[in-house]
């Protein structure tokens, strides 16, 4: 009769998943069905060669590099480098909800926190060589100046010159120094001073 709706979907999203290069290609299409243990359940720690079962096999690795025949997911999180974290769901365990399920264990939490700071640093380093390229191959037109005001505005490691305090911030001071009279005119009356 053919496959499911849901199986149908799958493949569907499998093929407008862009794969990412690496030592290792992803687990094949009808894989994603070693993802989970023999009762139906997807699995999470035991994915990992590091958390290994003995009656599962362990595709992946917590490693930033491939280790024991697994590939490295962080490796390939950062490849796929999508910061909703849905194309790595599909591509890496073939479903959103077993991705949110390993992304909620508390053991994988701070893992993945880590991966999701590295990724956001990727992006802007990526954002600075893109406005630098412009910057350098557009000199003397609007967008140069646009790229090259951006970088400095971004990157620049001066800070503005502080320029005379304003009404409020003289009040605040003057005020703050009438208090600190008024407590130390009490402590005087209070110590026979």
């Amino acid at each position: 009769m053919g496959t499911s709706k849901r199986g149908r979907a799958l493949m569907t999203q499998l093929k407008t998943v862009k794969t990412p290069t690496g030592s290792n290609s992803l687990p094949p299409q009808g894989a994603f069905e070693t993802l989970k243990d023999a009762m139906g359940r997807f699995r999470t720690k035991s994915l990992f060669v590091e958390h290994k079962h003995p009656d599962y096999s362990a595709p992946y690795t917590l490693k930033p590099y491939d280790h024991k025949g697994s590939m490295s997911m962080y490796r390939k999180y950062m490849e796929i480098g999508d910061p909703t974290e849905y194309e790595q769901a599909i591509a890496l365990l073939g479903s959103w909800k077993h991705w949110k399920l390993l992304s909620e264990a508390t053991w994988f939490k701070p893992l993945l926190t880590e991966w999701r700071r590295e990724l956001k640093v990727k992006f802007e380093s990526d954002r600075y060589h893109e406005m630098l390229d412009v910057a350098e191959n557009s000199k003397g037109t609007p967008m140069g100046v646009q790229a090259t005001k951006w970088l400095a505005e971004r990157y620049s490691q001066q800070t503005p010159k502080r320029g005379r305090p304003s009404k409020a911030e003289k009040k605040a001071a003057l005020k703050q120094e009438q208090d600190e009279d008024t407590l130390l005119k009490e402590e005087i009356e209070r110590l026979g001073l």
